[in-house]
């Protein structure tokens, strides 16, 4: 599996304490290193937890109706206001599983140092997965305390999500008092290699040679851990922080968006406008050729029967094949205003058109073309002038390209 990143943030605000890279077991990969990870570390670690100082977190309990999480999650400051001596609305609260008893673990944070971690943290681009108390990371003892001393600080894990930090000094009188009130530990484990005597507890020393950090690394493992990245802090609304800056150019790019898209669909409109009109005169065109067509379904298909029963009128073509004579007389043509095709025959390798002209002088014009253009031969076989001004004509057309 790939490895975890610990890193433990300094007491009183002061940064980077030391981290180290731990397998699934909780075992060191790493030394452990003080101050903060080298950016490739950071991006080659699978996960990444942090934990914060034991001083700055007051774990506590509360009772909720109700298991919706984020409820209770707001209803949870009202109901330890009481107990904490600041204004809840500068504090930070994360719980933890509903318990048996129908109970709500609680870690409490001030935000402002909610907010300086996480600046800390933003500042070297470290985007951990969870954030875990200090004294939540020590390994658990069943019926009993977990204990480490470090730097003048007793951590004190006293229940799977209960624990409290004592300087060195006042820890015997905390231990009293837990006496007084019957609740004094029947077994006490002092894990890594700091020592303490205090009477009326009586201690085991665990894995003396390990580094502070390791022994969290092997309590982390064991759990049960309570995640402070909660409410305005969870990993969804971190994105929505990081993401909000960029929240008017996403409007701008989908403004562009639906732009381009109502463009594309006035294109498309427009392509599928033409696309009709030019169906339509293919069907004329189609008229004009053979007029003598009742039905029309295909025009296109229709057109290339015609062409292929009017092939096999002509027999094989030569060099003037119907085919080859047709696409050059066509696309003069196309060109030739004032000119409609009325009737159209080929036979014996001759394409006659029966054709209505505004005028005789468009008919020479278009007897030139062909000659001049196609290099077809053509002759006006009739014209005739009509009562409206139009002359109808025949124009016989031979030949074809070298």
């Amino acid at each position: 599996m790939a490895d975890t990143l610990l890193i433990r943030l300094a007491t009183a605000g002061d940064g980077f304490r030391d981290w180290m890279l731990v397998d699934e077991s909780g075992a060191g990969r790493t030394p452990v290193r003080e101050g903060a990870p080298e950016a490739g570390v950071v991006a080659g670690a699978a996960r990444i937890l942090v934990i914060v100082p034991g001083d700055d977190v007051l774990l506590s309990e509360a009772r909720v109706p109700g298991r919706n999480r984020q409820r209770v999650l707001r209803a949870i400051p009202y109901v330890l206001e009481e107990q904490l001596a600041a204004d809840v609305e500068t504090l930070h609260f994360a719980i933890g599983p509903m318990q048996e008893d129908g109970r709500y673990p609680v870690a409490v944070v001030d935000r402002a140092r909610m907010e300086a971690w996480s600046a800390l943290l933003s500042e070297h681009r470290i985007a951990a997965h969870q954030w875990v108390p200090e004294t939540l990371a020590l390994p658990l003892t069943e019926d009993g305390w977990s204990l480490m001393v470090e730097d003048g600080r007793v951590l004190v894990r006293s229940g799977a999500w209960a624990g409290f930090v004592s300087d060195l000094e006042t820890f015997a009188s905390l231990l009293a008092l837990f006496v007084s009130r019957g609740e004094a530990p029947s077994v006490a484990r002092l894990y890594g290699g700091g020592s303490l005597e205090v009477e009326g507890l009586a201690i085991e020393t665990v894995e003396p040679l390990l580094n502070g950090l390791e022994v969290l690394g092997r309590g982390i493992v064991q759990g049960p851990l309570l995640d402070l990245l909660q409410g305005p802090y969870s990993r969804s609304e971190e994105w929505g922080r990081i993401l909000r800056p960029w929240k008017a150019t996403a409007a701008l790019l989908a403004a562009g968006l639906v732009l381009t898209g109502a463009s594309t669909a006035l294109d498309y409109y427009r392509l599928g406008q033409r696309q009709a009109q030019l169906e339509d005169e293919i069907v004329q065109v189609y008229r004009d050729t053979f007029p003598q067509a009742r039905r029309i379904v295909n025009p296109r298909a229709q057109m290339e029967q015609q062409l292929r029963q009017l092939q096999r009128q002509a027999g094989a073509g030569g060099k003037a094949g119907f085919l080859a004579m047709l696409a050059d007389v066509g696309k003069i043509l196309r060109n030739s205003k004032g000119i409609r095709i009325n009737g159209a025959t080929f036979r014996d390798g001759r394409l006659d058109l029966e054709l209505l002209a505004d005028n005789v002088q468009l008919l020479d014009q278009l007897k030139q073309t062909l000659v001049s253009d196609a290099g077809l031969r053509a002759e006006i076989q009739s014209a005739t002038t009509r009562k409206d001004g139009k002359v109808s004509s025949r124009l016989r057309i031979e030949g074809g390209r070298a």
